[in-house]
């Protein structure tokens, strides 16, 4: 057996494993064990749902660099470097996509945040001393005021 032989063996091989893989997934979503309904849909913890641009861009770019690459490898018989321009796009793309995600992390309301606390009625709760202004403001900057001047 030739080398030629043993490699186009092995890429046969590895081509119907690939293949296999995409199968298997393509018949989970058809029978709804993937569901896809969601995936261009970003949804807060209040439950409301809105589209995803980010989602939307990142999907698209991802689909566009997959397939030229296909068509390049395809037309040149073998396999080609990826320009690292292209690779920093699809960074760029791709950190788009986590930066919204954190921004959205970023906008949801802590319970009780906005909202203003009662006082409590005297007698309940932990009572803490009242200290004059001058002292809080002594004691917080090592004995100098604001402007750095030393209290006296």
């Amino acid at each position: 057996m030739f080398p030629f032989d043993l490699a186009m063996l092995v890429a046969i091989v590895l081509s119907i494993i690939l293949l296999g893989f995409g199968a298997v997934v393509l018949g989970m979503i058809l029978t709804g064990q993937i569901d896809l309904s969601d995936i261009l849909v970003e949804s807060n913890d209040n439950g409301s749902r809105k589209a995803s641009l980010s989602r939307l861009q990142f999907l698209i770019f991802s689909f566009v660099i997959a397939g030229l690459y296909l068509v390049i490898c395809v037309e040149s018989g073998t396999f080609v470097d990826v320009p690292p321009g292209v690779l920093m796009l699809l960074g760029i793309s791709g950190g788009s996509y986590i930066v919204s995600k954190g921004i959205g992390k970023g906008n949801i309301k802590q319970p009780g945040a906005g909202q203003q606390q009662r006082p409590q009625p005297r007698g309940q709760g932990q009572q803490h001393p009242q200290i004059p202004l001058a002292a809080a403001e002594q004691q917080m900057n090592g004995g100098n005021n604001s402007a750095g001047i030393p209290l006296q």
